[in-house]
């Protein structure tokens, strides 16, 4: 009789874990982020020239005032915070610094920054996301930032 009890007790705390994260997700098809400006336009590997993504976010088709939005540097470099709140116009500015350029071990490519409403989900964090891929280039004066600089001929 235990035995049985067990099951019925872990199948009721699978099924109730599958409802939250079904809520969750459907929840967070309700919200919307979207991209509003990347400034400046050219992201260049260097830290001293951040870059400012702004997102304008809405639930419902009303803005979601109040909501706290985590961002995340997938690949080199950094943000200013991982957590900002959208402002009362909906919208949600981050400071991306990039890396520095290193010629043959911080050459210029891609990063991607994910953004997520962490506001919205109640049960198991299913939440909405945006990626926004920028595109890293060389800069035109290298500061010294060589192999040659560091390590000496």
């Amino acid at each position: 009789m235990k035995k049985k009890t067990k099951w019925w007790v872990l199948l009721a705390i699978v099924v109730l874990l599958l409802a939250g994260t079904v809520f969750d997700y459907f929840r967070s098809q309700t919200v919307s982020i979207e991209l509003v400006s990347v400034s400046p336009e050219t992201v260049v590997a260097d830290s001293s020239v951040p870059v400012d993504v702004t997102l304008r976010v809405s639930k419902r088709g009303k803005l979601a005032i109040g909501d706290d939005i985590a961002a995340l540097v997938e690949g080199k470099g950094s943000m200013s915070a991982n957590k900002a709140r959208v402002d009362e116009n909906g919208l949600v500015t981050f400071r991306y610094y990039p890396y520095n350029y290193l010629e043959g071990v911080n050459e210029p490519g891609t990063v991607t920054l994910v953004f997520r409403n962490v506001s919205d989900s109640v049960f198991i964090g299913v939440p909405k996301r945006i990626r926004v891929t920028l595109d890293v280039e060389k800069p035109e004066s290298l500061g010294g930032n060589t192999m040659d600089s560091l390590f000496g001929k």
